[in-house]
């Protein structure tokens, strides 16, 4: 349990920083005039890419080797919270005015929303 417990705690500290990325890309997209979605997923994808090799590193320390195979996986089994997090975020920002602080609102709710469903898919993954 105490192990399980650094882990979240570590996996919150990589989530915040993909947060980060996330965050920048959405808003330089949506102020240049990229529709939502693509801002949206151009974020998501730099985020999860971002938590796979920060949770790699810190958080799990798994055994075998990073591969575009084992990031492939790490993408498939991040989709359902990361799918959550797509669609909370990008209604939000859709029903918003595009204010700077309802788009980074909307994008941490987003993250939020799917954190707990990839914690456990990432550990299920990465730490065997």
């Amino acid at each position: 349990m105490r192990e399980t417990i650094g882990q979240a705690g570590r996996y919150l500290i990589g989530a915040f920083i993909a947060l980060a990325v996330d965050i920048s890309l959405v808003t330089a997209g949506v102020q240049v005039g990229l529709p939502v979605l693509l801002g949206r997923f151009a974020g998501l994808l730099a985020g999860v890419t971002t938590t796979y090799f920060f949770n790699r590193r810190y958080t799990f320390s798994p055994q075998h080797p990073a591969s575009w195979h084992d990031w492939g996986r790490y993408l498939l089994r991040q989709s359902v919270g990361t799918a959550l997090n797509f669609c909370v975020s990008s209604g939000l920002i859709y029903l918003s005015d595009r204010l700077l602080w309802q788009i980074w609102g909307a994008v941490l709710l987003g993250a939020a929303a799917g954190f707990c469903v990839n914690f456990f898919s990432a550990r299920r993954q990465l730490h065997r």
